[in-house]
């Protein structure tokens, strides 16, 4: 008779405790994310010294072009990379993603073959580089 007792009062704790619990969870809950991102195709990059240029896809098939430092790769003391390029998955098209955090700029990836070689890939003059200096991007996709 005590065992039922228990666990009699073990279930009647459990079922009071639980709305609690409950209000808790909801408190606590999912939150909205502060990273947002955008990608879009990419059709050619074109490598010089210390640029990548990008053309990329935009709706209605039109091409946008961006370029994007090299220097943005490299890890410096109290600042992030804002660079990083990713061997693209066999089957899949080249992308790039830029990644905001808070609504700002935070780094872009290039999802690309890191095979020179490969056609997506060409060479431009350093000379034909827009080289002013920028702390971000922004893809204009329309």
């Amino acid at each position: 008779m005590n065992i039922k007792k228990g666990l009699l009062f073990t279930a009647i704790c459990v079922m009071l405790a639980l709305p609690a619990l409950a209000d808790e969870a909801k408190k606590g809950g999912h939150t909205k994310a502060d990273i947002t991102y955008q990608t879009a195709p990419i059709y050619k990059v074109l490598d010089s010294k210390d640029f990548y240029v990008v053309l990329y896809g935009k709706y209605g098939a039109k091409i946008g072009t961006v370029t994007i430092p090299k220097k943005w790769a490299s890890w410096q003391k109290d600042t992030p990379r804002k660079l990083s390029v990713r061997q693209l998955p066999s089957k899949m098209g080249a992308f790039m993603t830029i990644v905001k955090k808070d609504n700002e700029f935070h780094k872009v990836i290039l999802t690309v073959p890191l095979d020179h070689t490969n056609r997506i890939w060409g060479v431009i003059n350093d000379t034909r580089v827009d080289k002013s200096e920028k702390d971000s991007i922004e893809l204009e996709l329309r």
